[in-house]
């Protein structure tokens, strides 16, 4: 009984380390950096609410995040698709796709390879595609020698994308395509002990190649308390700008939220 009620308090809870629909920047560094052994792993969500009577409310959602590691490439796949339906009419339906190819060249620099997908038609955005390639720098490390020692690295990269933009503002659509720099860096630190708590943070910086007054920032970070080997507590919080948001939407958006992740 008891690990019935832990398991529905997992699938009620559970959400992947990705918003649903961004137009912003979607940051997966911390998630990149988890389990590094060869082979296939990753994590599972799933959600599912109804309500009948007055209102009639529908409302589900699925996620994977699916890695396969070996000591030259790892391959980094997310997808998520959430909907919502209320009093028979949609009001929501959001699709995110993310996979990514990681050649590891030397022990500290690595070519990155990506492809991703988003669509969120009740937030304005038709579809918004993004392939882009760049290089990471492992710039700093220290391992834990196993005397209960803490341990951190430091991640700088450096990359090129194109993106392309089919979004309704005004009324009106609106198609664009830009190339945008991807200028970012990352820290993570763990404390000593076997379920000690980490910390991460991340900065992004992505400017229109073209034009230097369009750029967008992300800004987050991460506390991660495990409660068993599988079963996480994790805290957020990011803050995301944006030079040239669609009309009626605000330059800054500043967020928290608190989550449980299970991961096998």
């Amino acid at each position: 009984m008891r690990h019935l009620l832990i398991l529905k308090l997992i699938a009620s809870s559970f959400l992947i380390l990705l918003p649903s629909f961004s137009h912003a920047i979607t940051n997966i560094e911390k998630e990149r950096t988890s389990k590094a052994e060869a082979g296939w792993n990753g994590s599972l969500r799933f959600k599912f609410s109804g309500k009948d009577g007055n209102n009639e409310q529908t409302e589900w959602g699925i996620g994977s995040h699916i890695r396969w590691n070996n000591p030259t490439y790892k391959w980094l796949n997310w997808y998520s698709r959430d909907y919502e339906r209320n009093n028979g009419y949609r009001t929501d339906d959001e699709t995110f796709l993310h996979t990514r190819l990681i050649q590891n060249h030397q022990q500290t620099i690595a070519a990155e390879y990506f492809l991703q997908y988003e669509q969120a038609p009740f937030a304005g955005l038709k579809r918004r595609l993004l392939m882009g390639t760049g290089m990471r720098w492992h710039n700093w490390s220290k391992t834990n020698t196993g005397n209960q020692q803490s341990s951190g690295d430091s991640y700088q990269g450096l990359g090129i994308f194109n993106e392309q933009v089919r979004e309704v503002d005004l009324g009106s659509t609106q198609v664009e395509q830009r190339y945008r720099g991807n200028i970012y860096s990352h820290w993570l630190y763990q404390a000593a002990g076997e379920r000690a708590i980490s910390i991460s943070a991340t900065l992004y910086i992505q400017p229109d190649l073209a034009d230097s007054d369009d750029i967008k920032v992300l800004l987050q970070a991460q506390l991660t308390l495990p409660i068993t080997e599988q079963l996480h507590l994790q805290w957020k919080w990011q803050s995301n700008w944006d030079s040239r948001p669609p009309s009626d939407v605000s330059k800054e958006v500043h967020e928290t939220k608190m989550q449980l992740k299970y991961s096998f």
